[in-house]
């Protein structure tokens, strides 16, 4: 186990955190998969140059901030992201061996088995996306958060290598924004060249995907108008 890791596993979620979550469209059971943690500082100097410059010897600059653990496929920590409390500041930072990894939000250890069992996969921008469509989509689906709205060349092939089952698929919920369309429908970019979006993409290497049409900019801001009940109408009909 790494340093990180093992810092994580001391860490526990202040009630207030808790609180914000739940408002936000969590379910209990979602913040524990996930560990969502409170930050506390470690009792020692990080060992990673990179981790003391950006936050302190020990951490001490993530005081007031709320993180969650990032998972490789084979379930091995390999950074983290966050939110500091109260505002909209985020956070990520990464083990050099996530080099070489997807970096999804919701990749645990029980998801990646639901993957391998053949889950759908549905996929949102950020945390606060992702809780509130779990609201509303299947029990057996799972979602994940790509970080922003586009995926990565190590998201595709995820996609392409675990998603094997028959009737496996993906479906991409970004923002209804000009953003979130054009990483999945792809478009021409600030420089004038032409990108392919996520659909475009996942077609070329065989992996079936969709993005259906849902009412609302965004699972996260469809919650805070209305809550499940919002959620799972702005959702109804699209389900595969």
């Amino acid at each position: 186990m790494n340093w990180l890791a093992a810092h994580f596993q001391t860490l526990t979620l202040a009630d207030e955190h808790e609180g914000y979550f739940l408002g936000r469209g969590a379910q209990e059971s979602s913040i524990t998969r996930l560990g969502v943690k409170s930050w506390r500082r470690l009792q020692d100097d990080a060992p990673d140059e990179d981790f003391r410059e950006r936050y302190g010897d020990q951490g001490e600059q993530l005081a007031g901030w709320v993180l969650w653990p990032l998972y490789s496929p084979r379930g091995k920590m390999i950074g983290f992201a966050g939110r500091r409390f109260g505002e909209k500041t985020i956070t990520r930072y990464l083990l050099p061996e996530a080099a070489w990894q997807p970096i999804w939000t919701g990749l645990t250890p029980d998801v990646m088995q639901r993957i391998w069992d053949g889950a759908t996969v549905w996929i949102v921008e950020g945390i606060f996306d992702l809780f509130p469509l779990e609201w509303a989509i299947p029990a057996t689906d799972v979602v994940l958060g790509s970080e922003r709205a586009r995926l990565t060349d190590k998201h595709v092939e995820f996609l392409r290598r675990f998603l094997r089952k028959p009737g496996q698929a993906v479906v991409m919920v970004y923002d209804n924004d000009a953003a979130g369309q054009h990483g999945i429908h792809g478009g021409v970019d600030e420089t004038g060249k032409m990108r392919w979006g996520a659909l475009q993409r996942l077609e070329r290497v065989k992996v079936r995907a969709s993005a259906p049409k849902y009412r609302g900019k965004d699972p996260g801001e469809i919650w805070n108008q209305g809550g499940v009940a919002a959620v799972r109408a702005a959702f109804q009909g699209v389900l595969t």
